[in-house]
């Protein structure tokens, strides 16, 4: 893609003291920054529908429907500061670097179930080798940037717990155009990569249209449920080519990532994951946890 050329080629322009930014993007990154803050350290609104939440597993927004509260740890909200200033950085050096900008950070909307589900894209690039399309832009940790969208958007829809493939279709269809992908900021090495979408997505963009229309309807009925769809899943290893249980049972992935874990999982323990073999053991969520080494 053109547009990752530029930025690129423009970084690596500003390590040499090559460039500067308009007073324009200046302004703009500045208004950006002032409005970051103001919304993470502002009031909480109360629940709606929203673009960017309808790829969530449907129980994580039934709770939050319903008024549960989400744990967050006590550095959420600079995460999340960090995840809105970058986005921000990302921007200004965009428009920098002359990549063409169509429009950024701009209210949609998009009717399903009847309803109509407002969002916020991030921006439409209209690229000489891509073309004009609905673009996401993403922090995230080393772990994430390489191990999640490294294996670029196959990869992502074998494992996608936040739904950035529903997110990302329902922007582009809000505004008539493809979806492109995203653009990735590892927050810790501040390495950059555009990972795209094929150029046909007409199916998947039908399919998470579908998807989110369900959800949608569910949330309007008032659909209820006594406990999350995902299981527990029991921890196994191999040794000398067999596999065998431990005994203990780990919460299911998507469980491992959702704010609401302990609310459903009150009994849940987080310990260092029994099989592992490395000297710093991963800390994981336990369902059950019976045996703590092997």
């Amino acid at each position: 893609m053109f547009a990752e050329v530029l930025v690129k080629n423009f970084l690596k322009q500003a390590s040499r003291g090559e460039v500067s930014l308009s007073p324009e993007v200046l302004e703009e990154f500045t208004s950006d920054c002032k409005a970051a803050l103001e919304k993470q350290f502002g009031k909480r609104s109360d629940w709606r529908l929203r673009m960017s939440g309808l790829g969530r597993p449907l129980c994580q927004q039934i709770l939050n429907k319903e008024g549960i509260h989400e744990e967050m740890s006590y550095n959420a909200i600079l995460r999340f500061l960090i995840g809105d200033l970058v986005e921000a950085a990302v921007m200004a050096v965009m428009k920098s670097a002359g990549v063409n900008v169509v429009e950024s950070q701009t209210n949609c909307e998009l009717e399903l179930a009847g309803t109509e589900v407002r969002g916020t894209l991030d921006v439409v690039i209209d690229d000489p080798v891509s073309g004009l399309k609905v673009w996401d832009i993403k922090s995230a940790s080393p772990y994430s940037y390489s191990q999640k969208f490294g294996k670029g958007y196959e990869g992502l829809k074998e494992d996608d717990p936040f739904g950035y493939l529903v997110q990302g279709h329902l922007y582009a269809q809000s505004r008539g155009l493809p979806f492109g992908g995203w653009i990735v900021v590892d927050k810790s090495s501040g390495e950059i990569m555009f990972v795209e979408a094929p150029d046909d997505t007409t199916e998947d963009a039908e399919k998470y249209l579908a998807q989110a229309d369900t959800t949608v309807k569910k949330l309007n009925e008032g659909f209820v449920f006594n406990r999350p769809p995902f299981k527990p899943e029991l921890e196994t290893y191999k040794l000398a080519g067999t596999v065998h249980e431990t005994g203990n049972k780990l919460l299911n992935r998507a469980c491992t990532f959702c704010g609401y874990r302990q609310h459903c999982w009150p009994k849940a323990v987080l310990h260092e994951k029994v099989t592992s073999r490395a000297r710093v053991k991963p800390l994981v969520w336990y369902h059950t946890l019976k045996v703590k080494e092997i």
